[in-house]
């Protein structure tokens, strides 16, 4: 599971320093009129990953489903914050987009990190 995490934090780093690629998906989220399946899907993936994080005995003591419960707990905030201030999360991507390396750069070190801890203690 570990290795599986690690690679996957791997890729999502260094897709975050190919700014086209995420300057495209993020243009085509914000000319989406509504983000509520953008929402649901959020919501959906990040209470999945809390259940099945917690369904494992003794989770709390594993890196790896510490992080998913994480993750899932991430995921479901975004949601829910998508859902609450959708005017002010469309305002939030704008200014990612406008100052692109000053949030994918400390973000894809972040991942990064979290790759090299999971593969450290796995």
């Amino acid at each position: 599971m570990n290795t599986i995490l690690s690679i996957i934090f791997l890729l999502v780093a260094l897709g975050l320093l190919w700014r086209p690629l995420v300057s495209g998906a993020a243009e085509r989220l914000l000319a989406m009129p509504s983000w509520r399946p953008f929402v649901w899907l959020n919501l959906a993936v990040g209470i999945s990953l809390i259940l099945w994080s917690i369904s494992v005995l003794d989770w709390f003591q594993q890196v790896e489903w510490v992080v998913l419960f994480v993750l899932g707990a991430l995921g479901s905030l975004k949601g829910l914050s998508l859902w609450i201030f959708p005017d002010w999360s469309r305002s939030l991507a704008v200014k990612f987009i406008d100052n692109y390396w000053r949030f994918a750069l400390p973000l894809s070190m972040l991942y990064l990190a979290l790759a090299l801890l999971l593969i450290r203690f796995g």
